[in-house]
């Protein structure tokens, strides 16, 4: 073998173990990349479970009354002043429901489909399954009827 044979072989055989030795580097930085990815997904997984028991899902009884509506009845649709909630707060047709005592005052809930509401009334025939959301119209009140959804209750 040449002189000329034998750096051309040693050449070869140092691209390839520089190659090789880059190879491996960039395998291990993406082996750590994963690994890292995944603690993120599993830091994250624990997250998600902790925020999860703050949350309760049912399915409900809702239908919707309109103690402000012009031809509101006393005693039906309302009792007392129909601008004030049974905690005290002030009526806002689009976020007040009402709910039985199960629910406490100033849970916040979640309705398939109607968004978010605040429990802060109560209502005589509203039972532990039930929740009544205001709205401005009797009109509109008798157009939702009484449906079944799926409730999120965000646990205070």
């Amino acid at each position: 073998m040449t002189v000329r044979q034998l750096l051309l072989v040693t050449t070869l055989i140092l691209a390839l173990t520089l190659r090789t030795g880059l190879t491996l580097r960039g395998q291990v930085q993406q082996t750590e990349r994963k690994v890292l990815e995944t603690r993120q997904e599993l830091a994250k997984a624990r997250e998600m479970e902790l925020e999860s028991e703050k949350y309760e899902v049912q399915l409900m009884n809702i239908s919707m009354y309109a103690p402000l509506s012009a031809d509101a009845i006393q005693g039906h649709d309302y009792s007392g002043d129909p601008s004030l909630t049974a905690s005290g707060e002030k009526l806002v047709p689009g976020e007040t429901a009402a709910s039985g005592p199960n629910i406490p005052f100033g849970t916040e809930i979640y309705v398939e489909g109607l968004g978010w509401h605040t429990v802060l009334d109560r209502g005589s025939a509203v039972g532990p399954n039930d929740i009544d959301l205001a709205v401005k119209t009797t009109e509109e009140s008798i157009q939702f009827g009484q449906q079944e959804r799926l409730v999120i209750i965000k646990i205070p």
